[in-house]
């Protein structure tokens, strides 16, 4: 089995030291380098439908492979700031998170999609009606955006979360979404309509910096393109008041 290491403070990166037969498999665009010895592929990882399946669920519809021929090193890394957290993967720990969280994994783990159980939370919960299934044996690892933060919750027990700041979950929590309050919270918190509702037992993983967030956030101080009819015209007022100064 691979050994691995998370290196990094806000950009991390797992490390895998990989000896003879063994095999990762990770995310399409997150293979950062590899050492001789190691043979890369990329695959559908099963076969047509489970490439559709993934697709479904907001992932890539192939995903990588690298296969040691020798011992060899393979690094991972997301694009984005974030925390890496490694998730342990056996027969009765299932785990579901969202798309573009999962990061790479042992060879004995697959991914593949699971409908959300509840309509509401489909709709309104910032997921989507489909989840990413992390399953099989071994260790996988996600990539929460922003700080990843641990929430161990017991049988019975409730966790609301910012839509869209849910990274990750045990398969043994129940999924479902909540008003975030009364008429004068839901128009003036900023905090939306719904809050993501968890209940134990089970593990849950929460990204500080949800991406879609950010993005809305930054969008205000973004420069805008003009179109060319844009142009023309802003063009033509201003050369028409210049020469109408002279």
């Amino acid at each position: 089995m691979p050994t691995y290491e998370i290196v990094g403070s806000e950009l991390q990166a797992v490390v895998c030291d990989m000896s003879r037969g063994d095999k990762i498999i990770a995310e399409a665009g997150h293979v950062l380098s590899l050492t001789d010895g190691l043979a890369f592929d990329t695959t559908t990882g099963g076969g047509l439908m489970d490439g559709i399946k993934r697709a479904f669920a907001g992932s890539s519809f192939f995903i990588n492979e690298v296969v040691a021929q020798s011992d060899g090193r393979a690094v991972f890394a997301s694009p984005s700031p974030g925390k890496i957290q490694q998730l342990d993967i056996s027969a009765s720990k299932k785990w579901l998170c969202q798309p573009h969280v999962f990061l790479c994994a042992d060879g004995g783990v697959t991914l593949t999609a699971a409908l959300t159980k509840n309509l509401g939370a489909g709709l309104f919960g910032g997921a989507g009606f489909i989840l990413q299934s992390i399953e099989g044996e071994g260790r996988a690892f996600i990539h929460a955006a922003g700080a990843c933060i641990p929430h161990q919750l017991a049988a019975g027990e409730t966790l609301r979360v910012e839509t869209g700041s849910l990274a990750a979950f045990e398969e043994s929590v129940t999924y479902d979404i909540e008003l975030v309050g009364g008429l004068k919270s839901m128009l003036f918190s900023g905090e939306g309509i719904w809050f993501a509702s968890l209940r134990g037992p089970g593990m849950v993983y929460i990204q500080s910096l949800a991406l879609p967030r950010l993005a809305h956030a930054l969008a205000p101080y973004l420069p805008t393109v003009r179109t060319s009819t844009e142009s023309g015209v802003a063009g033509g007022i201003i050369g028409s008041i210049l020469k109408n100064s002279l």
